[in-house]
């Protein structure tokens, strides 16, 4: 409702550019994902502390926790009033909090310790189920969870990437260095070295050794007792069948090809979509939902074959391509004869040059090349290479940041470039930006003819949140549209929609 007000409801500012686009561009009806419940294939959980309340302080006194860490460090009191606030004569309302080692996503922040994942619909059931194996570790483990705000601590992530289809599954933990974070004390109390290595090899065995017990699920509509009990022995239908180890002492996020210790199992795991399958390491970038990814793809397929008059001699520009599955699953629907793949993801590279051998395309640059760099640095190198009169269309699949500009100059000044698709996950933001440079008037800068949007899909990739992908397709204007429009029209390049937009029904683009 606050989008279709024209608010926000994370409060962020909005590129002026937005008004225009929402109010000149026809957007058609949301497309529905056709899984609703359950249905990410990637889960991050954060290691931290569960906050759980227990009977009121007298005496200031707290429970002994139960993997020997100083009870200062597990328990804290919290007053439900300020001291300064209470009345004289009566006394303040403290309760304990009991901090318990587990993983979660941070609902409350960075002071607010981890929740269980166990209560949200969007989640499967293996994720749960290891989650509470990793709990049922954390309450014997010496070596304590990272604590962000300090930098101290050792276990800090676990990276769950799962297929349904290959029933496999991959995990992924992050650790500070077991000498200590980089918020380590001097007196040697941070310095898990003696423990560190006996407690992977047990977590390890936990993972690997038997099935991953069905959790007990607590989201709105799960009838009690039918994700498993502890004495009913039920077990998710899939295994652990990748597990890595990552060491890093940063502190925010390492990047995606920084080193990973492969500890047990496959080097990765395989996932199939439509007509292809796929290779996925731990660092590559896949989307989250497979089922919403077929749903998106078809979409694009059917844009890039709109403008394929000759698909076998049509050359597709992959841009931001991950591990090759839009460029890939293209050339498999016949809409293109070649793909160049490009992406900053050495790992993601690796992974879609296994990924078109898979899918057979082996060893043939000249039907499927992918190129590990910034697609600003390449982008027109990579053009040039590409005899002029050959047909080209693009599709690009930035991250939330956007295009750089020099890609968006390298698009513009191809003039045999008439449609680039572009997938968005931040439709509210960057693809704004990124749609009034495509679409403005010449400069010295953007010399090629401006592009014009002709039609805009929602596709809902998240259900149960207020997010969607769009598919923006932008097709390139001629010199005669160009000219009747400064002839014409005030200048503001009002007309972007050029009228096919507005065959998709209206009103529904706000929810975008």
């Amino acid at each position: 409702e606050q989008r279709r007000n024209g608010e926000n409801s994370s409060s962020k500012t909005l590129d002026p550019m937005y008004d225009w686009v929402k109010g000149k561009v026809k957007f058609a009806p949301v497309m529905a994902a056709p899984r609703q419940f359950e249905y990410r294939n990637k889960c991050e959980l954060n290691f931290g502390y569960s906050h759980s309340y227990a009977e009121e302080i007298n005496d200031g006194g707290a429970d002994e926790p139960s993997n020997g860490v100083k009870p200062s460090d597990e328990v804290v009191a919290s007053s439900d009033q300020d001291a300064t606030n209470t009345p004289e004569g009566e006394k303040k309302d403290e309760k304990k909090i009991i901090k318990t080692p587990a993983v979660g996503f941070m609902a409350g922040g960075w002071s607010g310790g981890v929740s269980s994942p166990h209560c949200l619909q969007n989640i499967p059931d293996l994720v749960c189920g290891i989650a509470d194996v990793i709990n049922e570790f954390l309450r014997t483990s010496p070596a304590p969870p990272y604590k962000a705000k300090e930098h101290r601590g050792v276990w800090r992530t676990v990276t769950i990437r799962s297929s349904k289809r290959t029933k496999q599954c991959m995990i992924i933990i992050m650790h500070a260095p077991a000498s200590g974070g980089a918020g380590k004390r001097d007196d040697g109390s941070d310095d898990y070295s003696d423990v560190f290595e006996g407690e992977k090899q047990r977590l390890i065995k936990m993972l690997t050794g038997e099935k991953i017990p069905k959790p007990t699920r607590t989201y709105p509509g799960t009838k009690e007792g039918k994700k498993g009990k502890a004495d009913d022995k039920e077990y998710c239908d899939i295994g652990v069948t990748s597990l890595f180890f990552q060491e890093f002492d940063g502190l925010s996020n390492p990047l995606p090809d920084h080193p990973v210790q492969h500890l047990y199992g496959k080097q990765c795991i395989e996932e199939k979509l439509l007509h292809c399958e796929f290779q996925v390491s731990p660092g590559a970038f896949f989307q989250v939902t497979t089922e919403g990814a077929e749903q998106l793809y078809s979409v694009v397929v059917d844009k890039v074959k709109e403008v394929t008059t000759n698909p076998k001699d049509t050359v597709l520009f992959d841009v931001c391509c991950g591990t090759g599955t839009i460029g890939l699953t293209c050339m498999k629907e016949g809409a293109v004869g070649k793909v160049i793949g490009i992406d900053i993801s050495e790992p993601a590279i690796k992974d879609a040059i296994i990924n078109a051998e898979r899918n057979g395309y082996s060893g043939r640059d000249d039907i499927a090349r992918f190129v590990a760099s910034r697609a600003e640095l390449v982008m027109s190198e990579e053009i040039r290479k590409v005899d002029r009169d050959v047909p080209m269309v693009a599709v690009v699949d930035p991250a939330r940041e956007g295009l750089h500009q020099d890609v968006i100059k390298a698009l513009r000044n191809q003039e045999s470039l008439n449609r680039i698709v572009y997938v968005s996950c931040n439709p509210t933001g960057s693809l704004v930006i990124d749609a009034g440079l495509l679409c403005s008037p010449s400069t010295k800068k953007y010399r090629g003819l401006p592009f014009k949007i002709t039609s805009a899909q929602p596709v809902d990739m998240f259900p149960l949140t207020d997010h969607c992908e769009m598919v923006m397709v932008f097709d390139r204007m001629t010199q005669e549209e160009c000219n009747g429009k400064r002839a014409g029209h005030d200048g503001e390049g009002d007309k972007a929609s050029d009228g096919e937009g507005d065959k998709a029904s209206d009103g529904e683009g706000d929810k975008a």
